[in-house]
């Protein structure tokens, strides 16, 4: 407020000046403090992955991925499992169709996923001559995309061990010298090797890529959720900030069921959407969405026996939004590149659980 003194040099019109250069200075460190937070949250980069054996999208996928801003895509490439006499095996190679429709503008990420056990006794040249297999085929998949130039990023998926750091780095290593200059490497890390680094390691790699899910128990209580539960992420989020390396972040929007007898969990059931038992003519339906299986039979190449009880678990789009919270506030902010944040996985039955507008709005949380 300003008050005028009677007869005083300047009168109202010093009191005029005084306000406007005070409005002036406000604007001024108005927009200061928008562009500094401007700089602290740069714009993040909005991926899904993409988890089938078949790469061909729907209309309503490709859809997704416009109308979200999607600009890029991890896409499963194989899996790397123990074959004869344990000697690494590649099975599953992803088979690309015609009608992927992909747009050039989405950026292709391959992802390797690498069964721990692998690493479990393998000579050091064993990684080596792995690491040019794999190579081998990564190059056979960008081919089928009809990608004109190498991938920009490698992606590696491995729930490695303590007993397994070394031989599972110097495989990254290797496969790093066959790259092309200027390839991006990155790893899943799980918040078990953020917490146990020092156990764990680090892995040579430029980038990590947060599995912001799987935290949970596998349990018959109600209560219990393993997809995602906040209470046993926070047991795990202490050391996020210091990791030492720049993270991405993957956040879950699948469901799945579990199978359950006497109590026990003996199942999990990847493939069956909790939404589709009330329609199955075998379970009876029981509080908290759960089934009774009312006859012995199978369900895709499980066997359910009368008794069995299945438990829905679906993550809410409330859920959601929280643990995308959640990682905001404990998640270093980049010092340059955009941090990329992806949903897994990309399949019509997710995108119709949430509807666009959630999910554009869990990208937002982490922007």
């Amino acid at each position: 407020m300003c008050y005028q003194i009677e007869g005083m040099a300047g009168g109202s019109g010093g009191c005029v000046g005084r306000r406007r250069r005070l409005l002036l200075v406000l604007v001024a460190l108005a927009l200061l403090f928008t562009s500094c937070r401007r700089v602290e949250r740069p714009a993040v980069s909005q991926a899904f992955y993409y988890w089938r054996t078949t790469f061909g999208l729907t209309a309503a996928e490709q859809r997704a991925l416009s109308d979200l801003a999607v600009d890029k895509l991890y896409l499963r490439a194989f899996d790397v499992v123990p074959g004869h006499d344990d000697a690494p095996e590649l099975v599953g190679v992803v088979q690309v169709t015609g009608s992927h429709a992909l747009s050039k503008n989405v950026e292709v990420v391959p992802v390797v996923f690498l069964k721990n056990q692998i690493f479990t006794s393998a000579e050091p040249e064993a990684q080596r001559v792995l690491a040019r297999r794999v190579s081998r085929e990564l190059t056979n998949l960008g081919k089928a995309l009809g990608r004109a130039r190498s991938f920009q990023e490698l992606q590696l998926d491995c729930d490695w061990t303590d007993s397994t750091r070394e031989r599972y780095f110097a495989f990254v290593r290797a496969l790093r010298e066959l790259s092309a200059p200027g390839t991006r490497l990155s790893a899943t890390i799980r918040l078990h090797q953020i917490k146990f680094r020092e156990r764990t390691g680090v892995p040579p790699v430029d980038r990590g890529m947060l599995m912001f899910y799987n935290m949970g128990r596998f349990s018959g209580e109600g209560k219990d959720r393993s997809i995602f539960d906040a209470e046993a992420a926070q047991r795990y989020l202490g050391r996020l900030e210091t990791y030492p390396l720049p993270l991405d972040a993957a956040l879950p929007i699948w469901a799945w069921t579990l199978q359950l007898r006497d109590g026990e969990v003996v199942g999990l059931l990847q493939s069956t959407d909790p939404a589709e038992l009330p329609e199955l003519d075998f379970v009876a339906e029981q509080p908290a969405q759960r089934f009774e299986v009312t006859r012995t039979t199978f369900l895709r190449g499980t066997l359910l026996r009368a008794g069995d009880v299945l438990k829905g678990e679906t993550l809410s789009a409330a859920d959601l939004r929280s643990a995308a919270r959640l990682l905001a506030q404990n998640l270093a902010q980049p010092a340059s590149a955009r941090r990329t944040v992806a949903l897994f996985d990309l399949a019509e039955r997710n995108l119709n659980r949430y509807g666009l507008p959630a999910l554009q709005q869990t990208f937002q949380s982490l922007r």
